[in-house]
């Protein structure tokens, strides 16, 4: 399982960003695919949940509400969807990531996981990660932010910057970490934190922006204690 400056700890509960150490988390992309469905079992079993529940990603903003497992079921199989809340205990609530920004929500009742490139961002995907997790839980919403791609390496074209609201000012770089949580403050979330550094140039991680299709992915998971 990933090290400690990777995992932290929720209103109630917890949250887990995997690095490449832990294997590729995906079953359909990059290398090693073949051993995705292992890895996520042995994360889980690490973790000791009793499942994950996740969704076929797709740079969008549909937050679903999970109470049971659907890890292990085909990709065609998954509802789009790219964020996964729950009140259920014992049950992780992933996303898989290789450059977007992977966020983890906790209130006093309920957990969630989102998806945010730079699509997602623009969209709403966090707020609607948010208003989601405020349907299963009263009280603070806390957020972490996991790796990404940082301001340091993440260049990006004018359309980026237009539909994200932001300048650009020497290289066209973005900085998703400080554009979620402004984003989430707006929101009314009382904690914002970060783990992990950039995964472009961190290698330590998985980039699609340096390794391209062979990039795997890793996971972050939230879950209820």
């Amino acid at each position: 399982m990933s090290a400690a400056d990777l995992t932290a700890e929720l209103p109630a509960g917890g949250v887990c960003f995997t690095d490449r150490a832990d294997g590729n988390m995906s079953s359909v992309g990059g290398d090693d695919a073949a051993s995705g469905a292992e890895n996520r079992e042995r994360l889980r079993g690490l973790l000791r949940l009793d499942g994950l529940a996740r969704g076929y990603q797709v740079h969008g903003t549909r937050v679903l509400i999970a109470s049971t497992r659907n890890d292990g079921r085909a990709q065609h199989k998954l509802e789009s969807a790219d964020g996964q809340a729950t009140a259920a205990r014992s049950l992780g609530a992933m996303v898989l990531a290789a450059d977007c920004l992977p966020v983890a929500l906790g209130a006093p009742r309920a957990v969630a996981m989102v998806h945010a490139g730079w699509r997602g961002l623009a969209g709403g995907v966090l707020e609607q990660g948010v208003a989601t997790l405020r349907t299963l839980s009263d009280g603070q919403v806390h957020a972490v932010l996991g790796p990404c791609a940082g301001p340091c390496c993440y260049e990006v074209g004018a359309e980026v910057h237009e539909a994200l609201g932001t300048s650009v000012t020497g290289k066209a770089t973005i900085d998703l970490r400080a554009i979620a949580r402004a984003r989430l403050e707006a929101a009314g979330v009382a904690v914002v934190t970060t783990l992990g550094g950039c995964t472009i140039c961190d290698e330590r991680f998985f980039s699609y922006r340096r390794e391209g299709s062979r990039a795997g992915r890793q996971a972050g998971i939230a879950w209820l204690s």
